[in-house]
Parts: structure tokens; sequence; C-alpha cells
């Protein structure tokens, strides 16, 4: 009788899970963004979020949950119900924060499902004025010349940091790390000229760029980027194989019904295939990916972990 009692339990489990992944979405769904309000991510974020209201007919929120490297948004999404109302809209730190954080409480791979690789982006090394060199070979030269110069970054760990101690161990300069509290404390004392050079977002830096108060060296990508077609790519540049990204994925609770994550993935794909919304994301500095799947995104991220934490240990970096 208790065998048959669980049997029971378990169809009326699946046969509610099935109902609830037919009938998906029937109400608001929230997107939690691990930054500040504001910041690039952010707004791609509440595009993308625009696109899925109207594509599944039902209303898309972003709502920021910063903290800890992204530690906190993160860890409130593994906890929230896997039923495909909560998302995760976020980026590289969930590949560098396991290396990075000795203490999280949660796990990329146990307490999440992967649901569409979004986009891709990458950055732009950006020099003060006052540095004599008109290139990269150049700024290289100098840098050596003159024994350390001084980069900022959004904070120990963040893209920025990890992304100019890429181009440290690719060139052999020396630098000294100046971590700030975002992006837009670092690209304020690189425009003072109290930082010598910074691998900033190309959206952000692209004003500053077309005004003359900061020199573009180089993209590192593996091609030029529409927003900077005279600027050249780091390998264009010198530096052979130096293409780095960062990236934005979309992420539910492990758990989550097959069927609702096939939803989510197809809707997104759609939304960017959407050429308003596709030239809105280039504008942003991002490359949308409009034909991703949950395994693709699964294994894109595997591959990126693992990068990344190669790099971190070789490098030897934590944070608390």
């Amino acid at each position: 009788m208790l065998k048959q009692r669980f049997v029971s339990l378990l169809l009326l489990c699946w046969a509610s899970m099935t109902v609830q992944a037919a009938d998906y979405p029937a109400k608001q769904i929230r997107l939690v963004v691990p930054f500040a309000a504001g910041g690039n991510t952010d707004i791609a974020a509440r595009l993308l979020a625009q696109g899925l209201s109207a594509d599944l007919r039902q209303p898309v929120y972003v709502e920021n949950k910063a903290g800890a490297g992204t530690a906190v948004g993160t860890e409130e999404v593994a906890r929230s119900q896997a039923d495909g109302y909560t998302l995760l809209f976020t980026t590289v730190g969930l590949a560098v924060n396991p290396s990075l954080y000795k203490n999280l409480r949660y796990d990329a791979k146990r307490d999440f499902s992967p649901v569409a690789h979004v986009v891709t982006s990458s950055p732009v090394i950006l020099m003060h004025p006052s540095v004599p060199a008109t290139n990269l070979a150049e700024f290289v030269k100098y840098a050596k010349s003159k024994g350390t110069l001084s980069y900022g970054s959004a904070g120990v760990g963040s893209a920025m940091h990890l992304h100019a101690e890429q181009f440290r161990i690719e060139t052999g300069i020396a630098v000294t790390h100046v971590p700030y509290r975002g992006e837009g404390p670092a690209l304020v004392d690189l425009l003072a000229g109290r930082t010598q050079f910074h691998f900033g977002s190309i959206s952000s830096a692209a004003q500053y760029i077309d005004s003359g108060a900061l020199k573009a060296l180089a993209v590192v990508s593996a091609k030029r980027s529409p927003l900077l077609p005279q600027v050249p790519t780091a390998i264009e540049a010198g530096i052979p194989g130096f293409v780095t990204t960062t990236w934005g994925v979309i992420l539910v609770p492990m758990g989550t019904p097959i069927d609702v994550i096939e939803t989510l993935n197809a809707s997104i794909n759609r939304v960017l295939a959407v050429p308003a919304n596709f030239a809105r994301f280039i504008e942003l500095g991002f490359e949308p990916l409009t034909n991703s799947t949950p395994a693709s995104t699964a294994l894109f991220i595997d591959t990126e972990t693992q990068y990344w934490s190669g790099l971190i240990k070789k490098l030897g970096i934590t944070a608390e």
C-alpha cells in the first residue's frame, strides 16, 4: 500500500510538472541581474526582457541584485523555485568565481541549468593621451622602458582585471593593478591620467575615443568592432592569438522542467534575431547569438570555467 501511494505521488508530481510546462508562462517572470543598475550588462538584460515580454506575452521584469562579484544575485537564483519564473542573466563571473572565492554558497554546475548563450563581447585597450605611444607596439615598448604602468579595473577578479593580466602575460610588461568599485570610477581615473591604461567596454569608451580624451590601441577580438572600425585588433597590432571575451548567459535553477527551458531558449533566440534588437545589441558593443541551445551553452560555460580557473591559479588571485 505504501509503495502504491509513493508511485501515485510521483505520477501526480509528473502530471503537475507537465501541465506547468504546457501552460508556461502563465505569470510574470523575474530576470535577476547580479550587477547594479545602469551598466552595460543591466542595459542588455533590460533590452532582452523587453523582447521576451512581447514574445512570451507575459511581463518579464529585471531585478538588480549586486554584490560580492555577482555572488549575491547568483545565490538568490540558485535558491529560487525551479519553475521557470526566476531567471539569471550573468556574465564571466560565473566561470571565474568558483576559483576566486573560497566560500561560495552555490555551485555553478550543480545549482543551475543553462538556457541560452545570449551575447559575447570583447574589450578595447584604452590609453591616456599622456602616454607617448601611437599604437600597441609602441605602448608595449614604452611600458618596458618605463618599468611599470598602472591600470584600473572594476575590482579583483573582474573581467577587466583578468583581461589586463592576460595582456601582461602576453607582452611581458610590468603592471600595477588599481581596483575600483566598478568600471565607472576606473574610467574616471584613467581620464584624469591617474592610471595609464585600461581594458574597457567598447560602448562605454566610444565617446571618449571620438573626442580624443582617450586613445584606443586595439580591440581584443578576432575581428574589428563595427563601433570602432578604425581600431585594429590586437592580433593586427602585433600580439598573435590574443583574443579575449566576456559574455552573457541565461540560467535557471536546477530542476526546471526541460520543456520550460526549451520554451525560454526558443524565445530568446527569436528576440535576438529581430533586426531592431540585433542592431541595438551591436550598438551596446555586444554580438548577439541567435542559435544557441541549452547544450551548447553548458559546453561553453564548462570550457570558460576551465580556462579562467587555470589563469586564476597561475596568477595566484583570491578574493574575499
